[in-house]
């Protein structure tokens, strides 16, 4: 029999079960055998790669992050100079999105849900084909080869600038989107000068200087003083072969998407919170105080969360605004629970429990016309993920699905906590709310069953739950 071949792979992917099936996939090979790295964000992947001159092959998700495309993150390993072939995993067999990956310097392209062992084999065999013919051509030295066939063709506006952000090439994607007629109207020009908030370049320079690249919204000044909203990536380049660094950025018009995305979100926002507060009314379990305090709790977590390192590129100001009004529809399922069992003045069965714990799915089924429509939209995911996982739990045992872990979206692992204390300190048909103390100590002998961090926020903080429950019951 012949010895596989050993391959050093890297995979970047947020979905961890994905990583751990490709893994199993990387073994089953017949000619080959990977051996698999994985990371998420770009500032790991590029700071793996810097580190790990070994790795022979990258396989990149399109889909990344929520924030981020794989398009992007491809552009800056190129510019980077990583002369390693690439292939993207997509979730869906789109013609266009292999188009635009290619000419952006992606060697093939996997669908996910159709990758064998055989389908892989055969993609890693003619990749390092070509790489062995073509890719060694280019001298692993001269980057800016890499950065022209990485930058010029790009669907997405680019631009390189200096470390102070003095501009040095803008692609054609780049000279329309901010409305100009040459890219030398613009080279030249500090980046400031197409920002309405300068300050907020300086801002993203330092967090350059420290971490390497900046992820995040901005606001820029088109020739005609309009003024546009831009998903920005920032990353800062440094040569082996050259002392000064330099700045790339990749730039996507999103203003037309912010401004229809704002209409929606206000409507839906506007149909969700009636349906909370319907649901509240029909079941008669809580007041209509307990969905306030549960957004307010559910805020107060996120803001907490924010400050740590793994939640800071994650978190912002829009994800808090969104999962804040998403929690208000966490128990929207309890309006077809038979209100018999949810205002049972005793002890549930068993029975009537396994119908309560049909709540999250029924949940999901109400809010199925307007989920089926939530495309990327941040807002209706996270109404989905929190209406149906939120009464997983860390340790597995919680419902409808056994979720544990890393398993459970964020956003249902936040409410989840909020959620808990607010039932142990409200009133129930069955039993008077425990007192705030004896709350604290209920959740802390349950530390098993809640995300370690989200767990730690409450106990740091549990007097601010306090408030914000004893301001809820002055109103309400």
């Amino acid at each position: 029999m012949t010895e596989k071949k050993l391959i050093q792979a890297l995979l970047i992917e947020d979905d961890p079960f994905f990583a751990v099936v490709f893994s199993g996939l990387g073994k089953k090979m017949q000619a080959f055998e990977l051996t698999v790295h994985h990371t998420v964000s770009l500032e790991e992947s590029l700071s793996f790669l810097e580190e790990h001159r070994e790795i022979e092959l990258i396989f990149l998700d399109y889909r990344v992050h929520h924030k981020i495309t794989g398009l992007e993150i491809l552009q800056h390993i190129r510019a980077k100079g990583v002369n390693v072939p690439v292939i993207v995993v997509t979730a869906s067999g789109s013609e266009e999105i292999a188009a635009t990956m290619m000419k952006a310097g992606a060697s093939d392209y996997l669908v996910k849900g159709t990758i064998s062992p055989e389908v892989l084999e055969r993609s890693v065999n003619d990749v390092l084909e070509r790489h062995q013919i073509y890719g060694k051509a280019i001298d692993k030295g001269e980057e800016s080869i890499l950065k022209d066939l990485a930058l010029k063709r790009s669907l997405n506006g680019v631009s390189v600038m200096d470390a102070k952000g003095r501009i040095t090439y803008v692609n054609p994607s780049f000279v329309t989107m901010y409305g100009y007629g040459s890219e030398n109207e613009i080279i030249g020009r500090n980046m400031k000068e197409l920002l309405p908030s300068p300050g907020k370049f300086d801002e993203v320079l330092t967090v350059l200087r420290d971490k390497k690249v900046w992820l995040g919204e901005l606001a820029g000044i088109k020739k005609d003083n309009l003024e546009i909203s831009m998903q920005t990536l920032f990353s800062l380049i440094e040569y082996k072969a050259v002392k000064t660094p330099e700045i790339m950025a990749s730039f996507i018009d999103i203003t037309k998407l912010k401004d229809a995305e704002k209409k929606r979100e206000s409507l839906y926002r506007g149909i969700m919170e009636v349906f909370a507060l319907k649901a509240e009314e029909v079941g008669n379990v809580e007041t209509a105080g307990h969905i306030r305090r549960i957004a307010e709790y559910t805020r107060f977590v996120a803001e907490e969360l924010r400050k740590q390192e793994p939640f800071k590129n994650y978190i912002d100001d829009k994800y808090v605004s969104d999962i804040s009004y998403a929690s208000m529809l966490h128990d929207v399922g309890k309006w077809r629970t038979p209100n018999e069992i949810l205002l049972k003045p005793f002890q549930l069965t068993e029975a009537e429990w396994g119908i309560i714990k049909q709540h999250p799915k029924l949940g999901i089924d109400m809010l199925m016309p307007l989920l089926k429509d939530k495309g990327s939209n941040q807002y209706l995911k996270l109404v989905e993920s929190v209406v149906l996982y939120h009464h997983e739990r860390w340790d597995g045992s919680g419902y409808p699905e056994g979720l544990k872990g890393e398993e459970i979206p964020l956003s249902a692992r936040i409410v989840a906590l909020a959620d808990t204390y607010d039932a142990l300190v409200s009133d129930r048909s069955y039993r008077k709310g425990y007192s705030h103390e004896q709350a604290v100590e209920i959740i802390r002998k349950e530390e098993h069953k809640l995300d370690p961090r989200v767990w730690q926020i409450f106990m740091d903080n549990h007097s601010e739950f306090k408030r914000l429950k004893d301001k809820s019951s002055s109103v309400y």
